[in-house]
Parts: structure tokens; sequence; C-alpha cells
């Protein structure tokens, strides 16, 4: 999946998997990545339903919600796996 090419979206899909959900802020500030670069990757992770992204008010400001999903979750997990395998080690659970 060409989705994996890119070390930003790698990490973004590693920072979402086993977690319920992300704030758009804390992915941007962990990734040290700006808004428009983090909102461009986030795009295309969605249309490939990697994620999906949720807005809502808190404290009278929009925030965005980022959440895997369970096809995130899944293809995250072979692309692991591969890694895994390429390397000699067993598989991620």
């Amino acid at each position: 999946m060409k989705i994996f090419n890119s070390e930003t979206r790698v990490k973004i899909l590693a920072l979402l998997y086993g977690r319920e959900f992300c704030d758009f802020n804390y992915i941007r500030e962990k990734l040290n990545l700006t808004s428009g670069n983090l909102e461009h990757h986030l795009n295309i992770l969605k249309k490939a339903d990697l994620i999906e992204e949720k807005k809502t008010f808190y404290n009278n400001r929009i925030r965005t919600i980022i959440k895997i999903t369970d096809k995130g979750k899944e293809e995250f997990k072979k692309f692991l796996n591969e890694i895994i395998y390429l390397s000699g080690e067993k598989n991620v659970n």
C-alpha cells in the first residue's frame, strides 16, 4: 500500500494505533508538523479509509479528533508484520 511510503503517515498511524483517538494539535506538536502538512497527510489517510476525523466543540473552540478505523488498524498491523517478517522475527499480535 502506497500509504506506507510516507514516514509521516506511518508515524500518524503509530500514534493512533492503540489509542481511542488523538487531537489534531497533539499529533501536529508530537510530530513537529505544520497544520497544512498534517492536514495533507490526514486527507490521504481519510481517502484510504484508515482514519476518521470528527470536529467537536471544546471550550468554545472547534476541536478536531482523529481516530484510526478498524481497516486502519488491520492495514497498519499487516505493515508491521511485513517489516518484522523481513527482519526474521515473529508476527505482531
